[in-house]
């Protein structure tokens, strides 16, 4: 005779791949994918921008969300490539912070890809440049200080 543990594991095995991800979407927590990363060029400096919407306006590195269906590192370098027209690559992810209620943190690194300086369309954000290492700003975000020292340590 089987107990109802053993039933449940035998529908449960019989259901397919997209009635298996259904069943999982409801009972689950969904969250949004926040990405963040340090840009690095040449020089080891790393890209910065003065970000209009954030809290008291501080410099940070290039963030955003995923789109549906994203990979980390493609989402990653269409927000860069968004924000300052600059094309990454080598993106690799290398911090992951989790417990928010809605989301999940990834912080990566990445490399631009030729030697364009970043320009902005003036909406989203104000100011972009890239920063020595030594030289970053003190209104730097302790979350993001720790993603550059990840990305160079």
């Amino acid at each position: 005779m089987t107990n109802r543990w053993d039933l449940l594991a035998g529908i449960w095995k019989r259901l397919h791949g997209p009635a298996q991800w259904r069943i999982l979407w409801c009972r689950h927590a969904t969250f949004m994918i926040g990405v963040t990363g340090a840009v690095l060029d040449d020089a080891d400096r790393v890209l910065l921008l003065k970000h209009r919407f954030w809290k008291d306006n501080p410099w940070g590195t290039p963030s955003g969300y995923l789109e549906r269906g994203e990979a980390i590192e493609d989402g990653f370098a269409r927000e860069v490539r968004e924000e300052t027209g600059l094309t990454v690559d080598q993106v690799r992810v290398i911090k992951i912070n989790s417990g928010f209620r809605l989301r999940i943190e990834v912080g990566v690194v990445a490399r631009v890809s030729g030697s364009a300086e970043p320009t902005i369309d003036g909406v989203e954000v104000e100011e972009a440049r890239f920063f020595p290492v030594a030289d970053l700003p003190d209104d730097l975000r302790a979350a993001q200080r720790a993603v550059i020292e990840a990305a160079l340590g």
